[in-house]
Parts: structure tokens; sequence; C-alpha cells
């Protein structure tokens, strides 16, 4: 009896009778899976990875590069360095304890001296004084005018205003001194140098670039520091 063939076979027999080679049946059956096909299904892939990637390492990626006004403010509370590790302990995204009283921010960035050579730093640290016999000094120094020119806008917003301008702090440049209304007892301290800080941390050798000191004291500190 002969066999009645199903309808997939019936095509096979037609095709091999009629002398179309099988192996068209095999491109016509994988054509969906062409290189080019291939090649999208990767770069989606690869791209899918790099986005769940990025969002994993986003809550580890530091954010800014310099402490806001209001965090000097409450940092001029602080007496020790203890004081100041903790508060800075908070912020540990986005600024590292590099050494016994030096913090640093996390991002590095390109900062030009002044013969336009690009120098790769932090763009701003944040030193207590912790040497023997050394009298309490905190002192923010950022290292790009624009991020300089942003933070003492915060203090503006805040009211601080100039009060006067002199040698207050050791520093061979002047300081400018601001007072506010809101912070009765706080005292800021503005300078633009090239010595920020006497042979300390980043600043251990020559400075061939401008910085720009922030320094917040309560009035007890200022005390002292107008005496000296």
């Amino acid at each position: 009896m002969q066999r009645i063939l199903s309808g997939p076979l019936r095509l096979l027999a037609a095709l091999l009778i009629g002398g179309l080679p099988i192996y068209a049946c095999s491109v016509a059956l994988s054509s969906c899976a062409s290189p080019s096909n291939r090649r999208r299904a990767d770069a989606g892939d690869l791209e899918k990875v790099q986005k769940a990637d990025r969002a994993a390492l986003e809550p580890y990626t530091p954010q800014r590069d310099v402490l806001t006004a209001i965090e000097l403010i409450e940092l001029a509370d602080c007496r020790s360095l203890p004081c100041v590790q903790l508060f800075m302990k908070a912020r540990d995204r986005d600024f590292v304890h590099a050494s016994k009283g030096e913090f640093a921010a996390l991002h590095r960035s390109a900062v030009a001296d002044t013969e336009g050579k690009e120098l790769v730093m932090p763009l701003s640290t944040f030193y207590v004084a912790t040497e023997p016999q050394a009298s309490w000094r905190a002192a923010h120094t950022v290292h790009q005018q624009v991020q300089a020119n942003q933070l003492a806008a915060e203090f503006d917003s805040l009211q601080f205003t100039l009060f006067d301008s002199a040698y207050y702090l050791g520093l061979p440049d002047i300081q400018k001194h601001y007072t506010s209304p809101l912070f009765p007892d706080k005292h800021l301290y503005i300078t633009a140098t090239y010595q920020p800080w006497y042979r300390k941390g980043l600043y251990e050798n020559k400075i061939t670039w401008p910085c720009y000191i922030f320094e917040v004291y309560d009035r007890q500190l200022y005390i002292g520091i107008e005496q000296h």
C-alpha cells in the first residue's frame, strides 16, 4: 500500500524531486538568525548591561567637589579632629579622609596652573590643624574659581556681607572677613592665595595654581583670631 505523505514531507519531497538543493531550506529557516540581526541583539544586550552597571555604581559615584556654605557653618561648631571626622564620615561618598586632619574631594579633575599646565587633583580639600601646640584652624580650599564663586554666592544668599579685611590668619595674603545677621556667632574669612597651608598634604611643595580658602569660625575662635 502506498504510504500517504504528510504536508511537510510532501513539501520536502517536491523540493528534492525538483532538484532544489536541500541547503536552501536551512538558509530560509535560518534567515532570522543572520549576523546583522545578531549584531543588533548583541548591541542591545550590551546597552542593557552598561545601564545596569551604571545603576549599580551610582550610589558610590561622587556627586560634588565642594562643601556647602551651610556645611561649613555647621563645621564651625567642631572643636576637635574627632568631631570633624564624624561630620565628614557622613559625606564619604564625596570626600575621603586622606590623612590625619586632611580631607579631599574624591573626584579628580584638571586644574590649570599659572603657566597654563593642567594638573589633575581633587577640586577641594578640608584641612584642620593637627600639629602639636598649633592653634585651631579649619580651612576649605577650592581649586577652581568657578566653584569658589558658586560657594561665595551661597554665603551671599545667607546674607554674609563684608565686615573688613586684614591679615588675620598668618597667611601672606589679605583675608576678607564677612558676617551675617542670620548667623551672628559665625565669622567667614575668604582668601585668594598661592599658600593655603604651610607644608601640609597637597600643599607640601610649591603651589603653582590659585587657591580660594573659606574658613568659618564661631565667635569665641573669632576673638582669638582677632587678638592674634
